[in-house]
Order: structure tokens, then C-alpha cells, then sequence
């Protein structure tokens, strides 16, 4: 039986976690450039540190308005044909983002991106469910998410070598930027339809006694979730306090990690590099961050409390923004940056698995669509708070220390909780019901 696990979960490894890593690359470049393309951007549509906050966090809205309807048509459809369908349309949205040229139009392709990539990360994360059991999600999540700081590595050095560029056929350095960044999502897609599988049980690469094995396992761990917890229906997920308490964590770390991101190339700027090393002083940080990323899905798997280690990573943010508050605009405010980044991104892969572990089938897809989309709120509100708050006082002290107290929020909601559920020890858990209590 050893056997038959170790050579099935080693086949979906391989199977799957490489292309959606890659997807998710393109998924997290094609939303974030737009904190690259500000260099330039900016001063030629003349968009104000407010304008460009509140724009680049638009999308959020998008996530919003179709995130739950999105992650249930997954679940219905099967991930092979919508996460297809997902990249495309993100990928038009992105590039349109090139054609801008006023406020308006700037908040509008950002809300049809965000309404397009909706349904893409909660999908993903129910997808791996259809796949993993329990106590290999935090593992593989590390494992996908840690492509996610490539978005900076790959992303920061062609960007400044985009932007840096005259104008060509008409369109200025950061209009190629959006366009030249758009067209692997559009490609990607076709193999994404190609070579993703719905489920273990349509699984032709999979031998039957693998099939069977996983299929099996997969619904021992669902009756067992079931009989802990009840059966909870969509309606009842969105009443479900544990769904909402994650969410509040969630919009807590994105409000701090996504309002650095965005404002990331003009801090760098700020202390006074150029617009090519801004991009490759980036890439050194995203390296930096990812080396953690797998650890820290590792250790969430293997602590008593996952609610723990998540805790640590928003600490771990909130100490950093106060660094980044203090030194700015000295070039040593690198290294608290870097503790933000390797905070925020070992956040995802031991924050994700907790939904799974109380929410089944159609429930799931709803709420972990719920509690993504409060991030995405944070990803609003971060670049608001951020450029509204640069605006007002003329430094980025004030909004710092703002996103910091939004990450220490965070933290102390988990560890209320574990606190609460003390006498709970099983790894993952997020309710006492969790150990049977």
C-alpha cells in the first residue's frame, strides 16, 4: 500500500503541479505588472499616486462580482475546459491594460481582469483538493506557489528592458510591456486544455490500481469530514463563521503584501536607483523570498497548529513594513522588504489547505471563492491606503504602518483561535470539531 501511495502521488505531482506553477506565474505577472509599468506609466497618462493605487487595485471588485459564481462553474464544468477559458479572457484583459489613457478606463480593464482571473486561484486550490489528500496540500501548494516571486525574478528584468525601450510602432516601452506579457497566458491555455485532467477517476496516465487507490482515499477523507462536520451546503458555507474568520485573516495579509507589491518599483526608485536596476534589485528580493516558500508549507504540515505557522508569516509581514517605515529612503530598506516578501509568500501555502479540512464538494468551491475574494479586497485596499496615504503626507511612513497593523490583525485572529481550540492537536485544524471534540 506504501508502494501504490508513493508512486501515485509522485505521478500527480508531476502530472499537475508543474503546469498550474506556470499558469500561476502567468496568472500573478500579468496582475502585478502594472506596479512595473507605474514607472512610466504614470507620468505619461499623469496619474497620481492616488489614481494609480486605487486603479491598480481595482480588479478586486472584478474578483468580487464573479469569484463564487466562477469557482462553482469549475466544479461543475471541470477544471480542464474553465481554467482554459479563465486564461484566455485574463490574458485579452491584461493586454488591453496597454490602451488606457485615462482614470476611467484604467479602473475599468482593471475590474474585467479581475473579473476574468476570478475564478483562477480558488480554483486552483479545489482542484488540488480533487487530488491530494490532506496532508500532502500544504506540500504542493509550496511547491506551485513557489513560482510565484519568478513574477518579480523573470518579470522585473524584462519589464525595465520593456520600459527602457523608445517608442515602436506608436506605443510607448510600458504599452509593449502589457502586450508582450499577455501573449504566454494566451498560448498556455491551449496546454492547459490539453493536458489537464478533471478528476483521478478520468485519469488515462493513471494505472487502474493507482485510479482506484486515490479515488478511494480521497473519499475516506470526505466521510470522515462529513461525518465531523454535517453536510454544509453552499447557502450555509456563506454563513459559516470559520469561512468568514478566514476570509478577515486573508484580507488582513493581502491588504499589507499586495499594497508593497504594488508601490515595490517606485520605493526601489525612491532610493535612488534606476529603472533598470529597479527591476533587477526586485528579482534579487523575489529570490530570496521563494528559497522559504516550500519550508513554510512543509512546516505547516507538520506542526500541531497550522493556525501557528500562518500566524508567524503575518508577524513576520507586520515586522517588516515597520522596517520598511523606519528606513525608507535608504537603500537598507531592502532587508526589511525582503522579511515582508518571505512573510507574504510563505503565507499562501500554509493558509490554503484550511478551508478543505471543514468544507467538501460544492461547499468548498464556495468557500474558498469566499474567503479569496476577501483577499482581493486587500488587494484594493493595499494600493489605496498606500497611495492615498503617500499622497497626504508625502512619505510612505503613514500607510506603512497602516498595512503593518492590518497584518498584526491578521495574526492575532489565528492565534485567538488556536488559543481557543487549544486542545484540538491535530495538524491543520481551524475548528475543535476538527479532532472530533
Amino acid at each position: 500500500m506504501e508502494n501504490i501511495e508513493r508512486h501515485t502521488m509522485k505521478k500527480v505531482w508531476w502530472r499537475i503541479a508543474p503546469l498550474l506553477a506556470v499558469a500561476t506565474f502567468f496568472n500573478y505577472l500579468d496582475k502585478v505588472n502594472v506596479s512595473f509599468a507605474a514607472v512610466t506609466m504614470n507620468q505619461a497618462l499623469g496619474f497620481s499616486n492616488t489614481v494609480f493605487g486605487a486603479g491598480a487595485g481595482f480588479f478586486a471588485f472584478g474578483y468580487l462580482a464573479f469569484a463564487i459564481p466562477s469557482t462553482l462553474l469549475l466544479h461543475r464544468l471541470g477544471a480542464r475546459r474553465w481554467i482554459c477559458l479563465i486564461m484566455i479572457g485574463w490574458g485579452l484583459c491584461s493586454a488591453a491594460t496597454a490602451f488606457v489613457t485615462t482614470p476611467e478606463e484604467f479602473f475599468l480593464v482593471r475590474f474585467l481582469l479581475g473579473m476574468a482571473e476570478a475564478g483562477f486561484v480558488p480554483g486552483t486550490i479545489l482542484y488540488l483538493s480533487y487530488w491530494f489528500p490532506s496532508e500532502y496540500r500544504g506540500a504542493v501548494l509550496g511547491s506551485v506557489l513557489f513560482i510565484l516571486p519568478l513574477g518579480q525574478i523573470v518579470g522585473g528584468p524584462v519589464s525595465s528592458v520593456l520600459l527602457s525601450q523608445d517608442v515602436l510602432l506608436g506605443l510607448a516601452g510600458w504599452q509593449w510591456m502589457f502586450i508582450g506579457e499577455a501573449i504566454p497566458t494566451l498560448l498556455l491555455s491551449v496546454a492547459v486544455f490539453h493536458f489537464l485532467t478533471d478528476r483521478p477517476t478520468s485519469a488515462p496516465w493513471l494505472s487502474r490500481a493507482e485510479s482506484d487507490w486515490l479515488a478511494n482515499r480521497l473519499a475516506e477523507e470526505q466521510r470522515q469530514i462529513v461525518a465531523s462536520q454535517g453536510e454544509i451546503s453552499v447557502w450555509r458555507t456563506f454563513a459559516n463563521w470559520r469561512v468568514w474568520m478566514l476570509g478577515a485573516v486573508n484580507l488582513g495579509i493581502c491588504t499589507a503584501g499586495i499594497g508593497v507589491t504594488m508601490f515595490l518599483a517606485l520605493m526601489i526608485r525612491s532610493m535612488g536607483f534606476s529603472i533598470w536596476d529597479t527591476g533587477f534589485i526586485s528579482s534579487l528580493l523575489a529570490i530570496l523570498a521563494a528559497i522559504g516558500i516550500p519550508l513554510w508549507g512543509i512546516w505547516a504540515d507538520r506542526f500541531p497548529r497550522r493556525e501557528v505557522v500562518v500566524a508567524a508569516a503575518c508577524f513576520t509581514v507586520a515586522l517588516g513594513m515597520l522596517g520598511i517605515a523606519t528606513l525608507l529612503p535608504s537603500p537598507w530598506a531592502l532587508v526589511p522588504i525582503c522579511l515582508v516578501f518571505v512573510g507574504f509568500y510563505g503565507f499562501f501555502p500554509a493558509f490554503w489547505p484550511l478551508p478543505s479540512v471543514f468544507l467538501t464538494g460544492a461547499s468548498a468551491a464556495a468557500g474558498i471563492a469566499l474567503v479569496n475574494i476577501a483577499g482581493n479586497l486587500g488587494m484594493f485596499t493595499g494600493p489605496a491606503i498606500l497611495g492615498w496615504a503617500t499622497d497626504l503626507t508625502g512619505t510612505y511612513r503613514l500607510g506603512l504602518n497602516c498595512l503593518a497593523g492590518a497584518s498584526v490583525c491578521a495574526g492575532a485572529i489565528l492565534i485567538a483561535h488556536a488559543i481557543r481550540n487549544r486542545n484540538s492537536a491535530k495538524p491543520g485544524c481551524v475548528a475543535a470539531e476538527c479532532a472530533g471534540a
